[in-house]
């Protein structure tokens, strides 16, 4: 008869699930004090208390894992960027939250999305549902008519929205409600005429 195998001292066994998740959570803590192209997988089972080895099982390539902490911060993101259902500007909420959250993360968010990262197909994959959830939440914010070629504008404003918030955490200036204030207040240009392009999907 076999004897079962042991864990190593001041290692304690978790479901699969909880162990990823908590690898997962661990990365997230490394990238508050390092680039994510200086994550280390070996630190990070480390921290665990596993071998590297046994991360992979879970991970089965650095990419893979990468993949998932990315994922795990733009969840973050969201959160963060929920507004309260009884916030007088929900808008405002939403773009402060998002501006405020870049200027803190901003070497990661552009290694995420602009980086050599960012041309993984999943990780395209993750800022596209990101960028989707956020013009969603605009929509509902304003109450707007939620047709095709609003969220056609939409889409292209919050591009500009994130490229102003990239380059305000680089260069420091203008600050956060500044960025703020200036983006909210392009909205009524950018909705301003429902007529002024053809509908993206009829083409007429």
């Amino acid at each position: 008869m076999s004897t079962p195998r042991q864990e190593p001292s001041g290692r304690r066994r978790l479901p699969p699930e909880e162990r990823r998740r908590q690898l997962v959570a661990i990365g997230l803590q490394e990238l508050a004090a390092r680039p994510i192209h200086a994550l280390s997988v070996d630190r990070v089972a480390e921290i665990a208390g596993i071998s590297r080895g046994l991360l992979f099982r879970y991970f089965p390539t650095k990419q893979d894992f990468y993949v998932a902490v990315v994922g795990a911060a733009s969840r973050r993101l969201l959160r963060a960027a929920t507004p309260d259902p009884d916030d007088p500007d929900p808008l405002r909420a939403v773009l402060q939250a998002f501006v405020s959250f870049v200027d803190r993360h901003g070497d990661n968010y552009q290694a995420f999305f602009h980086g050599g990262f960012g041309a993984d197909p999943q990780i395209r994959a993750i800022h596209d549902s990101m960028r989707d959830t956020m013009v969603e939440r605009v929509v509902t914010a304003l109450g707007c008519d939620d047709a095709p070629r609003t969220r056609l504008r939409l889409r292209a404003w919050w591009a500009l929205v994130e490229s102003l918030a990239v380059d305000r955490f680089r260069d420091r200036d203008p600050s956060v409600e500044e960025i703020v204030d200036y983006a909210a207040g392009l909205l009524p240009a950018v909705l301003g005429d429902p007529d002024s392009l053809s509908d993206p999907v009829s083409g007429s």
